[in-house]
Parts: structure tokens; sequence; C-alpha cells
């Protein structure tokens, strides 16, 4: 299951109910499907699949060689947010993933340190997908799907993937591109595994999790700029996988 940047999210939905009161603005015909789904992922791959790997990977892998892989994975993705703030016009911030990625490429050990973060305009970025940029413009996502081994997906954000792989660095990984989802998808997971309880105690986890999920691509189209931003700041530190 892909996990992101989560924690204050599933805080708000919990305490806050903003889970039952956002319900009818989400597509979610499948939904008969998508439990099913849900039940296969959390129920099963997830406690016995990905964390124990997650918590391997937390515990036993060295810090200096899990930051230097996040690292150039993620220096993978600046040439994709850099042509999609392109598209959407926002040329300040193209520009940064682009000094990003040649600073990090040329200097970095071609990315593995992130030497463009010691200046603070050069900070870190979220990354920018295809799918952010088409919500950027209204698009709408689509239906919900919760699929196995996958986790939460839309046709906006997932379909858009497929271009985000056709941008430089990406088109060029092949197969490689497996290990690169992996170890991200790997390192997020374990930087929430002591929020699972959370999750556990919503009453519906289900919901829970898709209202997180929705709000997470709320709060990332609009640069974290909108009315909900308290709640939705939360899903950033649990779902930044579901990404």
């Amino acid at each position: 299951m892909k996990v992101n940047h989560l924690v204050l999210c599933l805080f708000s939905l919990l305490f806050i109910g903003c889970s039952s009161s956002n319900n009818d603005n989400r597509s979610d015909p499948l939904q008969g499907f998508n439990r099913a789904m849900w039940n296969v992922n959390y129920n099963y791959l997830d406690p016995y699949v990905l964390r124990p790997v997650a918590k391997g990977w937390r515990d036993y892998v060295p810090q200096p060689i899990k930051t230097g892989l996040v690292n150039f994975t993620d220096n993978l993705d600046e040439p994709m947010s850099f042509v999609n703030r392109l598209l959407e016009g926002n040329f300040k911030q193209a520009m940064v993933h682009f000094d990003r990625f040649w600073i990090n490429s040329i200097f970095g050990l071609g990315g593995f340190i992130d030497l463009a973060s010691a200046s603070e305009p050069l900070k870190k970025q979220d990354n920018r997908q295809f799918g952010d940029m088409l919500g950027h413009y209204g698009m709408g996502t689509g239906a919900y799907v919760m699929l196995p081994g996958y986790g939460a997906a839309t046709p906006r954000q997932d379909l858009g993937h497929l271009v985000d792989m056709t941008y430089p660095m990406l088109s060029l990984l092949g197969p490689w591109g497996i290990l690169k989802w992996g170890i991200q998808g790997v390192d997020k997971r374990a930087s929430v595994l002591d929020q699972d309880a959370l999750l556990k105690q919503s009453q519906d986890p289900y919901v829970t999790y898709r209202e997180a999920y929705f709000q997470n691509l709320k709060f990332k189209v609009s640069d974290g700029k909108s009315e909900t931003k308290a709640s939705e700041k939360l899903d950033k530190n649990i779902l930044d996988e579901i990404d």
C-alpha cells in the first residue's frame, strides 16, 4: 500500500470528524470492490509484507544509506516537477526544481547528497505530478479505486503517472523504475510506522484513509492554500505515498 506523510490528517479525521462531513463529495462508485481490496491491503499485504520490510528499513539500514538512496530517487523526480510546473505557468517553482536537479546531480554525487537544500530558496519541494497540474486547472479526480498491492488511485492522478514516465530521467529508468518506487514507498511507510494506531482507532479505517487521500490531493494541488489548511496538512504527514 502506498503511504505518504499522513499523521496530522488522520488525527484531524478522528477527532474533528471531517470525514463524515465530506463523504458526499467523494466519488466512490466502486466501494464494494474497494473495500474488498482494502481488506487485502490493510489486513494482509501491509502487516505481513510491507510493514516488516519498512520496519527493517527503519531499524537496520544505516541512516546515511537511507538518506542517500531517498535523495537519489527524489532527485530523479525533479525534471518531472520542472515540466509540470511549467505547464501550469508557475515559472518560479519550475526553476527551483530545475536548479535543484542540476546542482545535486553535478555536485551532489548524482543526487545522493542534497546540496541544494543548503540554500533556503532551494529547499526540497513536494514533487509536482501531471495529475496535480490537471487538478490545478480544475479537472476532477474521477472515481476512487483501491488496487491490491498498490493502494488508492484515481484516473487523474494515476493515468497522469503514465505521462510523468515519459519525461526526462523517468523515461530512461525502464525496469529500474520499480526499484525507485520501492525505495520511496518503503521509506514513506517506515516514516509512519509509529502512527499506525491512529488508523486502527478510527471508526471506519477505509473511510478515514479515503478521506485523507482526497484531502491530500487537494492540499497538493493547491500548494497548501485551502480553506481547511490545518486538517489537510495532516494528510501530507501520513499519505504522501498516496501520491
